[in-house]
C-alpha cells in the first residue's frame, strides 16, 4: 500500500473515532501513528502536538496536516486533513437524519453514555504524552511545579511555560558547566 493510501486509511479512521475532540483522540493518532505505522517516533508526535496547540485550529485537524506533509509533502497534507474530516461529516450529517427520524431524547441518551468513554480516552491520551515526554527527575519536578502553579495559583499557561522554561534552562546551564 502507498503512503497517500495509508494516510487515507489511518487519518479517515482517526476521524471516524474522534468522539470527544482533538484530546480524546490523541491516544488513537499516537497509536496509529507511532506505534502501527512507524511514521514518527514518539518524541516527534510530542513536537507535533505542541505545534499544533499553538497554531490556529482543532489540533487532530492541525496534527493530521503536519503528519500527513510530513509523510507526503503538500499532497499528503493535503490529504490527511481531507480524510481526518470527512468522517466525522459524514456522522454527523447521518446522526441529523437519525435524530429526525427517532427523536431528540433517544439521540441526547446515546451521546451521554459516550460521556465515560470520552473522559478515558483523554485520560489514555494524557499518560501516553507524559510518559513519553518525561524524562528524568528535574522535568518530572517542573512538571509537578507547573500543575501547582496553575491549580494553586490559577497562573496562565504563558506564565507557566515561560517559568517553567527558565528553570528547564537553568537546571541545563548547571548540569552542563
Amino acid at each position: 500500500m502507498g503512503i497517500l493510501q495509508a494516510l487515507v486509511r489511518v487519518f479517515f479512521t482517526i476521524g471516524l473515532f474522534g468522539f470527544g475532540g482533538g484530546y480524546s483522540i490523541i491516544a488513537l493518532i499516537r497509536h496509529l501513528v507511532v506505534v502501527e505505522e512507524k511514521w514518527l517516533t514518539d518524541l516527534q508526535f510530542i513536537d507535533i502536538l505542541a505545534i499544533s496547540q499553538v497554531t490556529p485550529g482543532p489540533i487532530a485537524i492541525n496534527a493530521a496536516t503536519f503528519i500527513g506533509y510530513k509523510m507526503a509533502g503538500i499532497i499528503g497534507g493535503l490529504i490527511a486533513t481531507l480524510f481526518s474530516v470527512i468522517a466525522p461529516f459524514l456522522l454527523v450529517y447521518l446522526t441529523s437524519i437519525f435524530i429526525h427520524n427517532i427523536g431528540k431524547e433517544k439521540v441526547d441518551l446515546y451521546l451521554s453514555l459516550l460521556t465515560p468513554l470520552t473522559f478515558a480516552l483523554i485520560l489514555s491520551g494524557t499518560y501516553s504524552i507524559l510518559k513519553e515526554s518525561i524524562l528524568d527527575l528535574p522535568e518530572f519536578l517542573i512538571f509537578l511545579f507547573a500543575l501547582f502553579l496553575g491549580y494553586r495559583y490559577k497562573w496562565s499557561l504563558t506564565r507557566i511555560f515561560l517559568v517553567s522554561g527558565i528553570i528547564g534552562l537553568g537546571i541545563y546551564l548547571i548540569v552542563k558547566t
